[in-house]
């Protein structure tokens, strides 16, 4: 009788703990994919060494994509606090979310789309669900 009294509360722990684990793994997602996809647009052929030639579209955008992908390590130590979660989980679900419809309406990028809509679902799960794992 004892045991299955504790059960309930086991399988709430271990959701928690899927959770924070959910939300470290979409971190590191994060910031892998975008230090990437930084790096690519920075040195590309529009990047850094399109210096001086106008249209540096690209450079310019690869280093508001580091700036995305240093929000998983600015969160980090903070990664259990719900304001500063909420925070970072809002910018990272709306960045996610409009370059995921960007893509879509281009149409010419399948896996940058793959990505970000899956990146977009994570944040829009674990936003949803922050109050289970984060405290004040």
């Amino acid at each position: 009788m004892r045991d299955s009294a504790l059960r309930p509360n086991t399988s709430i722990k271990q959701g928690t703990e899927i959770l924070k684990v959910l939300f470290i793994i979409m971190l590191v997602l994060n910031l892998l994919t975008e230090a990437m996809a930084a790096t690519a647009l920075i040195g590309g052929p529009e990047g850094i060494s399109a210096a001086g030639k106008g249209e540096m579209w690209s450079m310019h955008y690869g280093f508001a994509v580091l700036a995305i992908a240093s929000a998983s390590l600015w969160i980090w130590p903070y990664r259990t606090n719900i304001k500063a979660v909420t925070a970072v989980l809002g910018v990272l679900t709306t960045f996610h979310a409009v370059l995921f419809v960007s893509l879509t309406l281009a149409g010419d990028q399948a896996a940058g789309m793959i990505i970000h809509a899956f990146l977009a679902a994570l944040c829009v799960l674990l936003f949803t669900q922050r109050s289970r794992w984060c405290s004040d």
